[in-house]
Order: C-alpha cells, then structure tokens, then sequence
C-alpha cells in the first residue's frame, strides 16, 4: 500500500497553496506530485466560484475533484462535470437589492457558475478578473442575472480586502455589516467575514468543512488532511483529523490553537507532506 493511500489533502488556495502576491511556490507543486504519486489525494476549497479557478487551477496537480464557493460546489475536472451544487435560495436578490440600497460604500459581485455579476466599477477588480480569464459582466437589470446564483459578496472598494485591521474601525464596521446581513438574511444563508474587509454569503448547510469531509467520504479516504489561513476555513480545519494553519494567515485564526505550517512563502503545503511523512 503507497504510504499516502489513507489521505485526502484539500488545501485553502489564495495565501495557503500561493503566497500572498498570489505565487505558489515550487516547492508545493512537487510537493503535491510527490504526494499523489505515493497515493495521496488532492485537491483546493476555494472560496472562488467555477469561472474563477477553471483556467487558475489548470497546471495545479489535483487528482480529486475541485471544492468551490467555500464548498457550496464541487467540480469534477477529469469528468468536466458538476458533482454537487448547492445554490442559493431564490429569495437572494432581494437580499443583494437590499445590501446594494444599505451599504453603498462596498462593492456588491454575484457569483453564478457561468460568471460573475458586478454592480459596481471596478478597474482593479477588472483587470484580476480579464487576469484569470473570468468572464464577467456588469449588470444594467437585475433579471440578467443567470440562476442560480451560488455565492454572493460584499467589499472594500479600496483595495485593501486583505490588509484591513480587523480591530480597527474600519474592520469592526465589516464584523457589523456581516452581522446585519445574517439578521435580514435569516436561517436560509451562512454570512462570513472571510477577510477583514470581504463578506461571503451561501446558502446555510454548506462549509468548507462539510464539503471536504464529503469528499473524503465519497473517496473512502478515512484521513481528512485540511490547510488554510482564514476565519472561510475554519469549519475546514476544525472537520478535519489533521488542520494545519498557514503560520503567516490570518491573525485571528490563532486563537483556535490549530497545528501550524511553514508560511505561504516558504511552502506551506509542503511543508505539511513533511509534516505527514514524518508521522507515518
């Protein structure tokens, strides 16, 4: 038996699998071959939708279905088929038109599985959009809007999604928006301020943690391996047998006192198939 036959490694992929210029590091990607070769499964939970990651991800080795929307879908590549979708209620654009009137200071973007729905200006998002060959448009009436919608979100127009302090002003107003959202959006929808200045919403029952350990079910892998770096993993890393923390992501996630790894930069998910290999 290949020593990583037991495994199924889901990996974060912005600040997890890439640094935070949006690299990945060699390293990862031998790492990952190696890994696979000894009988590993692999695969990204990414909070991107469908249309962001089918050219991002195309040389990324994953021999296991793509997770995306924070788990809301998953992709089968080698199929190039859906194997589950989980969109949201059809309520949502009231609740988009809602957040649009509300907060006019974020910016406001749906996530379809065909592409993505803007609302408002954005060069820099444009550019890292044309970047990764998204399709997207910006919409006129809201009945353009191809269903089902997967996942919408809230942010910053100022560039800084990343980089804001979440105990400063400006990030607790975001920690409050999220909360305000929850509140109009009721039991129907999971709100998450997945970076200090972006707000995530899909439909509720659906995670990154509960997706990935689906997965791992459906591919009878008993031993659930899961690296992230941000308050959208989370569930993920508390779902899996062995989470490990980008040592280097989000500030916040060290209160929860999860296993680290090396920083993005240095090879995170490399790291962790040393970590691996060095437990068998």
């Amino acid at each position: 038996m290949a020593k990583f036959s037991q495994f199924l490694l889901v990996s974060d992929f912005d600040h997890t699998l890439t640094d935070h210029t949006g690299y990945i590091p060699q390293e990862n990607l031998d790492a990952i071959r190696y890994f696979t070769q000894q009988g590993g499964k692999f695969t990204i939970c990414t909070g991107r939708s469908l249309p962001a990651s089918v050219r991002r991800f195309e040389d990324i080795p994953l021999n296991a279905p793509l997770l995306f929307c924070n788990g809301a879908g998953c992709y089968d590549f080698a199929k190039k088929e859906l194997v589950f979708c989980h969109p949201l209620p059809t309520d949502a654009i009231p609740l988009m038109q809602t957040c649009e009137r509300e907060f006019p200071d974020l910016h406001l973007e749906a996530h379809c599985l065909d592409m993505h729905y803007c609302f408002h200006e954005d060069p820099r998002r444009d550019a890292s959009l044309a970047r990764q060959h998204t399709p997207f448009v910006y919409v006129q009436n809201w009945d353009e809007i191809s269903m089902p919608i997967v996942k919408f979100s809230l942010y910053s127009r100022n560039g800084d999604v990343s980089t804001i302090d979440p105990a400063s002003p400006r990030g607790l107003y975001f920690q409050q928006t999220s909360a305000a959202v929850a509140n109009w959006a009721g039991s129907g929808y999971t709100v998450t301020v997945s970076m200090p200045g972006l707000i995530e919403v899909q439909v509720a029952g659906t995670s990154k943690g509960l997706a990935a350990r689906q997965l791992a079910h459906a591919l009878d892998r008993p031993v659930l391996v899961c690296a992230g770096d941000a308050p959208n993993d989370l569930s993920m890393l508390q779902e899996a047998d062995r989470p490990f923390y980008v040592s280097d992501g989000d500030s916040r996630m060290t209160a929860y006192g999860f296993p680290q790894c090396a920083p993005s930069y240095e090879g995170a998910i490399a790291d962790i198939v040393r970590q691996l290999e060095e437990a068998l």
